[in-house]
């Protein structure tokens, strides 16, 4: 038996006709359950009472997601709307309302409405014959938390993490394309020159081309 027929008491066996509260003397009703005059009068009709089982279903899968999500009561609430449809029965649409404002409320939005009919199939497997859909509406009092609007531009342009990944990168092994101009002192250049020669003059030596060592000009 569903939630649905636990709650309305479909399913319990019939009770005998003595046991009606239709006699005035009957001091043992028949049902415990109390009822306003408005609420009495409502009751009769059965879809009123599904709608109104299903409001409260909702209510307790709205305060189960909040609390197992450690997301104060008070910085999302629900309006329950009901819907007509021609090609449908009557049902509800979920309008979330936005009392507190959090950037990460926005962020995980599409995962909060998951965890939220997720566990509302857990208690009524039939819910997608009559949930009608989830909206989100911004009910703070003070907006003055919300930040304004960037600049336009900022829309298209690409994010740091992605402005990162577009540079190029250097790993070990890798070479390096083109020239690299190493700066020198002057210092460094004249000592280069001398080393040069002094292999060069060795060099001869050994050969015996018979010429005067070379003598680095002062620069």
């Amino acid at each position: 038996m569903g939630i649905f027929g636990r709650i309305m008491g479909k399913g319990e066996p019939s009770k005998p006709a003595g046991s009606s509260r239709s006699g005035s003397n009957s001091k043992s009703p028949v049902n415990s359950t109390q009822f306003a005059p408005s609420q009495a009068a409502n009751s009769r009709d059965p879809a009123t009472s599904v709608h109104a089982v299903r409001k409260e279903v909702l209510k307790l899968v709205m305060r189960e997601t909040l609390n197992r999500n450690g997301i104060p009561e008070n910085w999302l609430s629900a309006d329950l709307l009901r819907t007509n449809s021609a090609r449908r029965e009557q049902g509800i649409h979920v309008r979330l309302l936005l009392r507190h404002w959090d950037p990460r409320l926005m962020q995980h939005g599409v995962a909060l409405e998951q965890e939220f009919y997720k566990r509302l199939l857990a208690l009524d497997p039939t819910a997608p014959n009559w949930l009608m859909g989830f909206s989100w509406q911004f009910a703070m009092e003070d907006l003055s938390a919300c930040p304004p609007l960037p600049h336009p531009g900022s829309w298209t342009a690409p994010t740091q993490a992605q402005a990162g990944d577009d540079r190029p990168t250097t790993r070990a092994g890798d070479i390096i394309e083109g020239p690299v101009m190493i700066p020198q002192t002057q210092d460094e250049v004249r000592a280069d020159l001398e080393r040069l020669l002094a292999l060069r003059d060795e060099d001869m030596k050994q050969h015996g081309d018979g010429f005067a060592p070379t003598r680095p000009v002062q620069l």
